[in-house]
């Protein structure tokens, strides 16, 4: 095994409290009062345009283009570094495993956070501006490409079922990180090929041999990814 990709928030950041908050900036602007932590607590892990609108912003699109970005850049230190993650990252990375982040963040909110004990322990970032996003497996092959690693050599850690899926499309095995956004029974039906329960459980990806991590004809759209 050569690479280990990870999704950002969920896996690598904790950064509930600051969609919390800024999903209750964003719907108190707009609807002129304040959600209740139940309800923000309830859309969590929904995209923001789908969370706003269940908020009951009648046009959520134009809401995040108007306050979100703003919102972000105010709550950004909300964000916090998952416990366990940095140790992993510098453990895989001592072990000469490749490693990267494959994220539907924007790059300029990325810019917001303070990502300083991540980052010089990656060797590629692909955001939500270079490639189409997940579920779609482009930006997973565009990292591979980055780090010339074969699809079969490589693992990703995703904590929702649109990682999942982007991960089994890309022909990667995918690991679920239950500590994120969405469940295990979610990351299991999703497909995920396993589950993790904390970052330090990661390192043991690295032992595990990812050679034809599934049945080519169940992942036919891999045959277009990095290194066929």
């Amino acid at each position: 095994m050569r690479a280990v990709l990870y999704d950002l928030d969920g896996v690598l950041l904790d950064s509930t409290a600051l969609m919390a908050a800024v999903l209750t900036d964003v719907a108190e602007a707009v609807l002129r009062l304040t959600p209740t932590d139940v309800a923000v607590a309830q859309v969590l892990s929904m995209p923001p345009v789908i969370a706003l609108h269940t908020l009951g912003v009648k046009d959520p699109q134009a809401a995040v283009a108007e306050h979100f970005d703003l919102s972000y850049a105010r709550h950004a230190h909300l964000a916090t570094v998952a416990p366990g993650a940095v140790a992993v990252l510098r453990q895989l990375r001592e072990a000469g495993i490749q490693q990267g982040i494959v994220t539907l963040q924007r790059r300029r909110r990325l810019q917001m956070l303070d990502l300083s004990s991540i980052t010089p322990l990656v060797d590629t970032l692909v955001c939500y501006d270079d490639a189409s996003p997940k579920p779609s497996p482009a930006p997973i092959w565009r990292a591979l490409t980055q780090l010339g690693v074969p699809r079969w050599q490589a693992w990703y850690v995703g904590d929702s079922a649109s990682d999942v899926v982007a991960g089994r499309a890309a022909g990667v095995r995918v690991a679920g990180a239950t500590w994120g956004a969405h469940s295990a029974a979610i990351l299991r039906h999703a497909g995920a090929s396993r589950l993790l329960n904390h970052p330090s459980q990661i390192a043991v990806l690295a032992t595990t041999d990812v050679v034809g991590a599934y049945p080519p004809d169940q992942f036919g759209a891999a045959t277009t990814g990095p290194n066929e």
